[in-house]
């Protein structure tokens, strides 16, 4: 058992960026206390590396990813009609009604299950349990989304519509049904999954959760669904989603909904780094009274004595972007705007100083506009560097960010005494 638990959705110890970088210090900063990470992946990659080494106070580590293919422990595809009013859990996901969870977790994970807030909830038999193969697989299961998919009255396929149950609810299943690290509290560092396995492990294990929210997990998501074309590809068969089929889109949203509900729910306490993220969890059904604001800090002592040239004798300007290339950064913007500077002022270069590996699709489309603006002379691409040797380099930073909370980028870019242009998110 572990004093604390932290459970990441997609970021540490894989991923570089501040949430990462947040959870590190902190693990080291508290090294008096053992830690157990529980990291949610969408699959497994064998060839994956972490971009962090574990401290020692790191005593265990969980992976979950919850797009891998399910294998039933019973043996039994079979899901009985009475077992479990799956019907009504869709519905009630939809309508964001968590009233009902404890007895849905039960249902799907009835093992080392604590007496949570008194409920008397009836264990079901090993054969009754719900799983995800059963749900992918069973007859029952397949009856229930046709029902679903009548009622639903869409114009897409019905493959489509499948191919989205399965992607929307298996990932539910397999957090439910996935091992609980035993600790003495759980952090996750997000609500959606990690949010989700944060409630799932206090109502096994009756541990407290403190919720630290570094961005509005609702609307993060709410802004990849709204953007996203996606082609999922499950190796039965492909979904592709597009802009029109609102109501696809709509269930997702709702999904990730619930999940933050659920979360703000049953979190003992909440941490926001800011104002309007508290009034933004407060109108997600967060409880004021368990909201704390604790702003990001830095090191300053690290920065404070790096100073940008600031107009020095080199008649160049270096214009930096720091960050991960990725979507919700929107380097695209900064390239653009770069190739706008570069046409009307003469002497100027660029840098996208940052991991590039995280979005592999959208690292290489922001390549190929490079390329295509005829600006792969005038934009350096870094990968992960050290952001202090760069603010001794450049002279202003920009950051092109659809969402942001409070970026420890332009913290540190104002101690070092490099300027910043940024658009108006976050803190």
């Amino acid at each position: 058992m572990v004093d604390i638990c932290l459970i990441c959705e997609g970021t540490y110890p894989y991923i570089t960026g501040g949430v990462s970088a947040w959870t590190h210090n902190l693990i080291k900063d508290f090294a008096n206390f053992t830690f157990g990470v529980v990291h949610i992946s969408s699959k497994k990659d064998p060839f994956r590396e972490f971009k962090y080494k574990l401290p020692p106070n790191v005593i265990e580590y969980i992976e979950i990813p919850i797009h891998e293919p399910v294998v039933d422990s019973d043996g039994s595809n079979e899901m009985k009609a009475d077992s479990f009013d799956f019907y009504s859990f869709h519905q009630e996901i939809k309508k964001g009604d968590h009233s009902r969870f404890a007895q849905i977790l039960k249902r799907v994970s009835p093992e080392g299950f604590a007496d949570y807030g008194g409920a008397e909830i009836e264990t079901p038999a090993s054969h009754d349990k719900i799983t995800g193969e059963k749900i992918l697989y069973s007859k029952e299961a397949f009856d229930i989304i046709t029902n679903l998919y009548k009622q639903c009255g869409l114009s897409t396929s019905f493959i489509d519509y499948y191919w989205t149950f399965r992607t929307t609810h298996l990932p539910l299943l397999q957090i439910l049904n996935a091992p609980i690290l035993k600790a003495s509290i759980y952090h996750p560092v997000s609500t959606g999954y990690a949010g989700l396995y944060a409630v799932s492990a206090k109502m096994k294990t009756g541990s407290p959760i403190i919720l630290t929210e570094h961005g509005i997990y609702t609307v993060e998501r709410k802004i990849e669904v709204a953007e996203a074309s996606w082609m999922l590809d499950e190796g039965m068969g492909s979904l592709k989603l597009q802009a029109q089929l609102g109501k696809i889109k709509d269930f997702w949203i709702k999904i990730f909904d619930f999940l933050s509900r659920l979360t703000y729910r049953h979190a003992d306490e909440l941490i926001s780094l800011y104002s309007e993220n508290k009034k933004m969890q407060v109108s997600l059904g967060a409880d004021e009274g368990r909201i704390r604001l604790i702003p990001n800090g830095i090191d300053i002592e690290k920065y404070e004595n790096l100073k940008g040239r600031m107009g020095g004798s080199d008649a160049v300007l270096k214009v930096g972007f720091v960050g991960r290339v990725v979507p919700v950064k929107d380097v695209e913007t900064f390239v653009k705007a770069a190739k706008m500077i570069k046409d009307s002022l003469a002497g100027v270069e660029f840098y996208i100083i940052g991991p590039d590996d995280e979005d592999a699709d959208y690292a290489r489309e922001i390549r190929n506009l490079v390329s295509s603006l005829d600006m792969a002379n005038h934009i350096k691409f870094t990968g992960l560097a050290s952001t202090a040797d760069y603010y001794k380099l450049i002279d202003v930073l920009v950051l092109t960010s659809i969402t942001e909370v409070q970026p420890l980028v332009i913290l540190e870019a104002l101690i070092a005494g490099v300027p910043v242009v940024a658009t108006n998110v976050g803190a």
